[in-house]
């Protein structure tokens, strides 16, 4: 089926329950390389991604660079953890990705500021499947909004078309919602953690989860 509108997802709390396994093991990976001065308020920092805290912080602590060495060890050792633990679906996940694949005109993508194995196995988790190149993670990124245009792009190109009418990206997060803003696509914001803000922000549609959509006045 032709796809002529995109949908953008965010994982981490928007198609998986993750957020608070993520953030321990990130803590946690932290810890074993060394670093002792952690500032766990996560989202104040300039950008919300994996690869530019974990490099902000461990530089900011050891007074040494974040080399790509230690950036392979702090995500296997991400992942390693986060395989660990049984992640869950955010209710509807599958079924919606599922439609979307084979009764909408909509094409998806993965945009996520978690670095990319970790992000695989989530996916993986719920049962999610996808062509890797669909899939944008944090690795090479320090920017959300990088992230999101990447993942566009690729959409572009694996579905052959220039450009979608509609691009619409689910998300849990303010820093979902303020990434949408700049690249000026649509919104849809995903669970009650984070209602109040994302409302207050300018968010006009959010769910509980992703059963709550209505796939036919919506998307």
């Amino acid at each position: 089926m032709k796809k002529k509108n995109l949908i953008v997802f965010d994982i981490d709390g928007t198609l998986t329950d993750s957020v608070k396994v993520h953030q321990k093991a990130f803590t946690e990976m932290l810890i074993e390389l060394g670093v002792i001065e952690i500032n766990s308020e996560y989202k104040s920092f300039k950008h919300h991604t994996d690869s530019y805290i974990a490099k902000e912080i461990f530089e900011a602590d050891r007074n040494e660079k974040f080399s790509t060495k230690k950036i392979i060890e702090f995500e296997n050792g991400l992942y390693q953890k986060i395989k660990s633990q049984k992640l869950l679906e955010i209710k509807g996940a599958k079924k919606l990705i599922e439609y979307l694949h084979t009764n909408s005109d909509f094409g998806v993508c993965y945009a996520t500021g978690s670095l990319r194995r970790p992000a695989i196995h989530k996916l993986e988790c719920i049962g999610v499947k996808y062509d890797e190149k669909l899939l944008v993670a944090s690795d090479n990124i320090y920017e959300r909004e990088e992230i999101v245009k990447r993942a566009i792009a690729n959409a572009q190109s694996f579905y052959n078309i220039d450009r979608f009418e509609r691009t619409i990206s689910l998300g849990d997060g303010l820093w979902d919602l303020k990434t949408a803003k700049h690249l000026n696509i649509e919104f849809i914001g995903i669970g009650d953690k984070n209602r109040e803000v994302l409302i207050n922000n300018g968010a006009e549609i959010v769910f509980d989860n992703l059963l709550d959509i209505n796939m036919f006045s919506i998307i």
